[in-house]
């Protein structure tokens, strides 16, 4: 996993320097829609934040990237969300906890294929709902 972890902080580092060459800076506006943290073994903590805007601001450890999600992947976001938030196991690593439109957090959260949880994980991990 630490390998896996290297690799997408190198992929995200490149987008991040791309979108900065493109001359787009993404700046988060209004309120946080969606939480994610991903709480590791080894006690590394990611965190991911979506803005209704459609910003996403990622915490990977120490690194912060920024990125703007397309109107057709923040409408992904809401539909899986309208499906609420399944509870997962504590003995999955990471444990994930989700947060939507500020209400409580579900932690652990089960990472069920076009769940919320699973959608939000995918973009910590390709930063992209379509790797």
């Amino acid at each position: 996993m630490q390998s896996m972890s290297r690799i997408v902080l190198a992929l995200g580092l490149l987008l991040t320097v791309v979108a900065g060459a493109c001359g787009e800076e993404v700046k988060p506006v209004g309120r946080v829609t969606y939480v994610i943290t991903r709480t590791w073994s080894n006690g590394m903590i990611e965190k991911g934040e979506v803005y209704g805007s459609g910003a996403l601001v990622m915490t990977h450890g120490d690194y912060t990237e920024k990125l703007q999600l397309p109107k057709d992947q923040m409408a992904e976001l809401a539909a899986a969300a309208a499906l609420g938030v399944a509870a997962g196991s504590n003995s999955d690593d990471p444990i994930i906890g989700i947060t939507i439109s500020g209400g409580d957090e579900v932690k652990p959260a089960s990472l069920q294929e076009g769940s919320i949880a699973e959608l939000l994980n995918r973009l910590l991990d390709s930063h992209t709902l379509h790797p």
